[in-house]
């Protein structure tokens, strides 16, 4: 048999890491998504604006860029140049073997250019500034939603929890199976008096605060399934009121 912290004492280490790296993806796509929005402009410019031409392939290379080292890209690369002097480059392809890359030099191929600049492409730019609105609306909506369970779940909860710690433990407390003698007066009881079970699971307690008056509060903390029922079945519970909020703190055997 072994025990597991719940409530205050509980690591958290890795659903803070999981709630880091979907904020950050969430985040990322967000502004990629206006990025792309703001970008209209300037594909409907290339779009209305670009003329046909027929550029030559005139090299290829080895694309070290790839990460796979099983995997052979061999790039093929067209040139063009205008009546005005500008030298239009890019990728007309990538191959998987040298030979057929090498092949290829010479061949004709129609692309799009700028007159304006040095841009150019195979393909002319589509544009729908509708479909981009409404893409960075819809990728607004989670944002808030991850930044909440970051910030409060994640950051606050853990600068909230080491506070009740060191209240209960003393400023020396460490997070090590080492067994540490609360402080006088700073434990007491309250009493579960509702759980509801989702994904994650929420607890109802009634407690006396620290100026004695009596309260009733959803614990911040999540729980799983089999934390909550135990503490629902234990009823009264150790916990650790501070300030305006409380932390539950016990411990649950468990079998390995």
């Amino acid at each position: 048999m072994d025990v597991k912290d719940i409530g205050i004492k509980k690591n958290r280490v890795l659903i803070s890491f999981l709630l880091i790296l979907v904020a950050l993806a969430f985040v990322i796509t967000f502004v990629f998504m206006w990025w792309e929005f703001a970008s209209q402009d300037k594909y409907k410019y290339y779009s209305e604006n670009a003329i046909e031409v027929e550029a030559t392939i005139v090299s290829y290379s080895y694309d070290y860029s790839s990460s796979d080292n099983e995997v052979k890209n061999w790039v093929t690369i067209y040139e063009y140049k205008s009546e005005w002097g500008t030298i239009y480059k890019g990728r007309k392809a990538v191959h998987p073997d040298e030979s057929t890359a090498k092949a290829e030099v010479g061949e004709k191929i129609k692309i799009y250019i700028d007159p304006n600049s040095d841009w150019s492409d195979k393909h002319l730019p589509s544009f729908n500034y509708e479909r981009s609105l409404r893409d960075a609306i819809i990728w607004c909506i989670p944002v808030p939603i991850v930044l909440y369970l970051l910030i409060y779940r994640c950051i606050y909860r853990n600068v909230m929890n080491k506070k009740i710690k060191k209240k209960v433990y003393g400023s020396t407390y460490n997070n090590d199976r080492i067994i540490h003698t609360p402080q006088p007066h700073t434990v007491t009881q309250g009493e579960v008096t509702k759980v509801v079970k989702w994904i994650v699971c929420y607890v109802k307690v009634k407690y006396q605060d620290e100026n004695s008056a009596t309260r009733e509060k959803w614990a911040r903390s999540w729980f799983t399934h089999k934390e909550a029922k135990f503490l629902q079945q234990k009823k009264t519970i150790n916990i650790v009121p501070y300030k305006n909020t409380y932390g539950i703190l016990e411990e649950m055997s468990v079998t390995k």
